[in-house]
């Protein structure tokens, strides 16, 4: 119910916004991304790409004119991240590290981006996530222990005509499992990912 209630507002106060607005536009948009697991902000042997971890991201989005070159642009995204990937046979190669923990996350993204520029234009913004499902895959430690992901987007995108094309990167600053290690440093587990998506403006 709490879950419900949040999105509830959270949408009804991005509706509200975009309708105190002129030259507000509309549109729907379609990706995917490749996902990974980061231990804090360490990624995983110096990488934050992971092609075997992909996800399909879908939602729509809002465009609000703030001034000629910059644009409030929210979104709401049903978003699959995490760490897709099953693979038994890290633990007992490496034992316990980042890589080795594998969750199937699916979440109700929504990022609360500003756009600056127009061709090509700039991505930056804070995003909020609502857990909707999550699955171990290898090796379960427990469940995800928060609900609510934060985090930071930062990308790219260039418009045609009534398309547009982005590459977004996102870093999670919520710590969704934090697991003790005796002989080693503890673990930290946040969302990383990068999304290629395709936009079409409806209105």
């Amino acid at each position: 119910m709490k879950f419900y209630l949040k999105t509830l507002i959270i949408l009804s106060f991005i509706f509200l916004t975009s309708l105190s607005f002129s030259q507000t536009k509309f549109g729907a948009t379609l990706g995917f991304n490749t996902s990974r697991f980061t231990d804090g902000f360490k990624t995983v042997n110096g990488s934050y790409f992971n092609f075997s971890s992909t996800g399909l991201s879908i939602g729509a989005f809002a465009e609000l004119d703030i001034s000629e070159k910059i644009k409030f642009y929210p979104k709401i995204i049903y978003n699959q991240i995490g760490d897709r990937e099953k693979d038994f046979g890290n633990v007992e190669e490496r034992g316990l590290d980042i890589s080795t923990i594998d969750y199937k996350l699916d979440y109700l993204s929504i990022p609360l981006n500003f756009k600056f520029f127009s061709k090509p234009y700039l991505i930056v913004g804070p995003q909020i996530g609502f857990l909707i499902s999550e699955k171990a895959e290898s090796l379960n430690l427990g469940d995800i222990k928060t609900s609510v992901d934060i985090g930071g987007n930062f990308g790219i995108g260039y418009p045609i005509q009534d398309f547009r094309i982005e590459l977004t990167f996102y870093q999670g600053f919520s710590t969704l499992l934090e697991i003790e290690r005796e002989f080693n440093d503890d673990i930290e587990t946040r969302n990383t990912y990068v999304n290629f998506s395709v936009g079409y403006i409806i209105k």
